[in-house]
């Protein structure tokens, strides 16, 4: 008896031991067993508490899809941006044509989606305007005054409308002065306030901005030639099955309920989806490089 009893509390010692263990040990397995986040890097002249708002329910989104964590990352800059995809630190990014355009140049970047505006375009015009009074009718009218563009590292914001205002005539930076805002409604409120005498950005843009902002002392002088869209690149040394899959849930999500609920949030940042990359966006950045001789 006394050896049953002896032997039944051993075992309830190595029992509550072994019980022990497995809950310590159970949350480093979970923790081992879990892929490592996705790093979404998104490049915006807006603030980072700004892009964290509009990006994390897309982050959401693909992390829920992927079954993988999917963390939005903010370089500020093209070097940050293209220095964090160089180290690896960046997995997948949404970037401005421009901005790929370069990347691609470095042979470190490749496509997964375009983004369709809310106009239903891969492609956009830039729009330079003025004050209604300003006496400005025409592009060669800007000689000698200052143009507010967005960021030297714009497609919309500073490539296209350039290389249109040299089409028309004007070198822009010789014959008139270049300022960047860095800020859509600073080149609206400017252009207002008189403190440029002409602003320009994406056409798609300007619309959005004057259901925020008056713009009916503005009028529109020039329209550029269509430039492509943003573009959701990967870096080229990941894994090509990666891409594949995160590119077929970025194309599907106009065929999922919840893509589709995603989508009409992001109108707000112009975009209608995201569909296959085109490559001749490439040359159409090359040829508005050249004429904008940037």
């Amino acid at each position: 008896m006394f050896t049953y009893f002896h032997n039944l509390a051993i075992y309830k010692i190595i029992s509550r031991f072994i019980l022990l263990s497995l809950v310590c040990i159970s949350p480093q397995l979970a923790f081992a067993d879990e892929k490592p986040a996705i790093k979404f890097g998104v490049l915006s002249i807006a603030q980072p508490s700004r892009i964290f708002d509009k990006w994390q329910p897309f982050a959401n989104y693909m992390s829920e899809a992927l079954n993988q964590p999917v963390e939005i990352i903010v370089p500020r800059g093209f070097g940050k941006m293209k220095k964090a995809i160089t180290k690896g630190e960046v997995d997948f990014f949404y970037i401005n044509s421009h901005v790929f355009y370069r990347l691609t140049q470095k042979d470190i970047a490749v496509a997964v989606a375009q983004m369709k505006n809310i106009a239903g375009g891969i492609t956009s015009r830039s729009e330079v305007f003025v004050k209604r009074d300003s006496g400005i009718k025409k592009v060669m009218d800007l000689k000698g005054k200052s143009i507010a563009y967005v960021s030297p590292m714009g497609a919309g914001g500073y490539v296209a409308p350039r290389a249109s205002l040299n089409q028309s005539g004007l070198n822009s930076g010789v014959d008139s002065k270049e300022v960047f805002t860095k800020n859509l409604s600073n080149s609206i409120h400017g252009v207002l306030l008189g403190d440029y005498d002409a602003g320009t950005m994406c056409g798609v843009n300007y619309k959005l901005m004057s259901q925020k902002i008056k713009t009916g002392d503005l009028i529109v002088i020039n329209v550029s030639e269509p430039y492509p869209e943003n573009v959701i690149g990967a870096r080229a040394s990941l894994s090509k099955n990666v891409i594949e899959r995160f590119k077929e849930i970025v194309l599907n999500m106009p065929k999922n309920p919840k893509g589709v609920a995603l989508l009409a949030e992001m109108k707000s940042m112009k975009i209608q989806s995201f569909v296959k990359y085109d490559k001749k966006s490439e040359a159409l950045t090359k040829s508005l490089l050249k004429i904008s001789r940037i």
